[in-house]
């Protein structure tokens, strides 16, 4: 097993610079600790029985703040989590995926997940994460339903037409080992403009010494990128994968609006918690009033195309909001309180505004315009959807 990623030294050779989150089978996010985590391929609990295999890559382009992988995602974090390893071995992997034995009454598990941190991150991760899924999907598609589901941001995809030529190249590899595999990759989309971007992403908030490390370690200047620029890589990845999905047909892209109000709302409107992140105007981020043209025009082409190819729930934007079901999912206790203090008076919480006098009830009646442009789901129901069209 590789060495835990804080005993690295960085040489500049970021080639070699792959970064996992090592896992246990059913294992529990809030868990940072090494014990027991020494998996690359494990089951995870999501969906339901008999439950999804998930592949984690580490490090990320963004700082998201309500993001609860904080600890193995964000640049300045994930070096100091036992965690995360840096790996090369492609065999390695594969061993992992193999030694899953079936689950007992099932033909399959639900489907393979792929996610961070970033999976996307440059041209190694991309390179070294279809050289897995080529192989296993060679030895044994089945066991993960013959469907993969990649989680990106899409900010490198959408950075150069390069990039995104890469994972054309590298798709159409993976159909001709297997034809039965299914791709669908996730861009979450990180706000409906500029100024929400920045908000979310704390991009205007990163120190040099912290830009400094992302390009000794993924290669690429993320300091040269604006706000502005990283904004329209995050919009335009989903106009660069739906052209290669017109070329392959076992290929989908779709998008998901990244955090925006609490997820216990989207599920059920009769909850009393109201969570989100004040935008302007006493408003939540995501908020109709406030769309930019470029995120008008990309809900327009989403929402034709996906209710098309996934179905009528897709007739609006899927959002994943902001995880506040601490007892589904216990380290979201961790990452709201990570929001609270990265966020301060632009972070509202319904039920500590009761008990201070503050509840806010013009802010808590507008997350129903979010409701009218943005759907949220279970999660058998939403990935199942991801990966069952048909090509």
């Amino acid at each position: 097993m590789s060495s835990p990623t804080k005993q690295f030294t960085l040489n500049g050779n970021y080639t070699q610079n792959v970064f996992l989150a090592l896992q246990k089978d059913l294992g529990n996010e809030t868990d940072t600790g090494f014990k027991g985590y020494n998996k690359t391929f494990a089951i995870q609990r999501c969906g339901g029985a008999p439950y999804e295999i998930a592949l984690r890559f580490a490090g990320c382009c963004l700082k998201c703040g309500p993001c609860f992988a904080s600890d193995y995602a964000w640049v300045d974090r994930f070096q100091k989590n036992r965690r995360v390893t840096r790996i090369s071995d492609v065999s390695r992997l594969v061993s992992d995926y193999l030694g899953i034995e079936y689950p007992k009454n099932y033909q399959s598990y639900n489907w393979l997940r792929i996610l961070g941190g970033e999976p996307l991150l440059n041209e190694d991760y991309i390179k070294f994460l279809f050289n897995v899924l080529i192989e296993v999907s060679k030895k044994d598609s089945k066991k993960f339903n013959n469907g993969i589901i990649i989680q990106t941001n899409g900010i490198f995809v959408g950075r150069k037409k390069e990039n995104s030529n890469l994972l054309r190249e590298k798709l159409n590899e993976l159909y001709q080992v297997n034809q039965n595999v299914k791709v669908c990759i996730e861009i979450s989309i990180k706000g409906t403009n500029v100024q929400e971007f920045e908000l979310i992403t704390q991009s205007q908030n990163r120190s040099a010494d912290e830009l400094a490390l992302f390009k000794s370690l993924f290669g690429w200047n993320l300091e040269a990128c604006s706000s502005s620029d990283l904004f329209d890589y995050n919009i335009r990845a989903f106009y660069n994968l739906l052209e290669i999905s017109n070329e392959l047909p076992n290929f989908r892209p779709t998008v998901i609006a990244g955090f925006g109000v609490n997820e216990t709302y989207l599920l059920s409107t009769s909850s009393k918690e109201r969570i989100t992140i004040i935008f302007k105007d006493n408003k939540p981020i995501y908020h109709p009033d406030f769309w930019s043209d470029n995120f008008k025009e990309l809900y327009s082409k989403f929402t034709s195309y996906a209710s098309k190819n996934f179905g009528p729930l897709f007739n609006k934007m899927p959002m994943y909001g902001i995880k506040d079901d601490v007892h589904a999912y216990p380290f979201a206790r961790r990452a709201l309180r990570q929001g609270a203090q990265i966020f301060k008076e632009q972070w509202y919480d319904a039920k500590y505004a009761s008990e201070r006098g503050k509840k806010n009830i013009p802010l808590e009646e507008s997350f129903r315009d979010i409701l009218g442009k943005f759907f949220y789901v279970d999660n058998r129901t939403y990935y199942s959807s991801l990966i069952n069209w048909c090509a």
